[in-house]
């Protein structure tokens, strides 16, 4: 029998959609908001480890001692200056911490090697909404963007990466920001990829495939830019994007 990995508590401004395997039977909504408390974590000390990007990311412990990593929403593009956090509450992304954790379970049941969803939250205030949601960690995962500052890629690891990359998007998976620090390899060599927000499942069509391919290049190409000695060249990518293309191709 499947476990259950969805179960929702809903007040008049808050939603939260969590994973019971995570949390004791009867939980209620004080307990689900604590758990989202970031500030909370920094006065125990439980806060491990801080990423900073559009917004802080944490990495923290939790109370039974399970590593999880905590992300707010933010906007992009010029309208973050003016909303920063805030989305409006009727467009089709309002809830959009609940559209990835879906999606996660989705690509889960499909094998896919992508982050389990322990919670995900939707904020109500008046016209707008704020978005928070919460995964396992990855155990020993480190994002490729740093492993290359330390070292080159083997053949057969970025084969992996590529295969990976491949069967997500022969899943039907379009993955709106794919780049190079969404994607992870594991203490065991085993590649990940994160951060879908604003992702869906739909037809991979030659246009989409390509915008995804064109988006992870720029990635590539900004990182080896910014990180004097970047172990990655131009025929390193060309091997990613043969592998991705030889899984993606199966398909027809």
């Amino acid at each position: 029998m499947a476990l259950q990995e969805k179960a929702v508590i809903e007040s008049k401004n808050v939603t939260y959609v969590y994973n019971p395997q995570f949390f004791k039977k009867g939980v209620t909504e004080q307990e689900l908001e604590r758990y989202c408390d970031v500030s909370q974590y920094e006065s125990s000390g439980k806060v491990v480890q801080v990423f900073i990007g559009r917004g802080r990311t944490y990495l923290v412990n939790d109370q039974e001692g399970r590593r999880v990593i905590i992300r707010h929403y933010y906007r992009g593009g010029m309208m973050a200056k003016l909303l920063k956090d805030k989305f409006l509450c009727f467009s089709a992304t309002a809830d959009r911490s609940v559209q990835e954790y879906d999606l996660l379970l989705r690509m889960r049941a499909m094998g896919l090697h992508v982050p389990t969803p322990v919670l995900a939250r939707v904020t109500r205030n008046g016209l707008f909404v704020k978005n928070d949601i919460i995964t396992k960690e990855i155990t020993g995962a480190r994002n490729i963007g740093k492993i290359l500052s330390e070292r080159r890629l083997a053949d057969e690891e970025i084969l992996k990466i590529g295969d990976s990359i491949g069967t997500l998007f022969r899943a039907g998976i379009y993955h709106s920001d794919l780049n190079i620090n969404n994607l992870l390899l594991d203490g065991a060599d085993n590649p990940w990829i994160c951060d879908f927000d604003k992702c869906e499942m739909t037809s991979i069509t030659p246009r989409r495939y390509n915008e995804m391919v064109a988006r992870l290049k720029r990635s590539f190409d900004k990182e080896s830019e910014e990180r004097s000695g970047m172990m990655w060249t131009e025929r390193d990518f060309e091997k990613l994007v043969r592998a991705i293309e030889i899984v993606f191709k199966e398909k027809y």
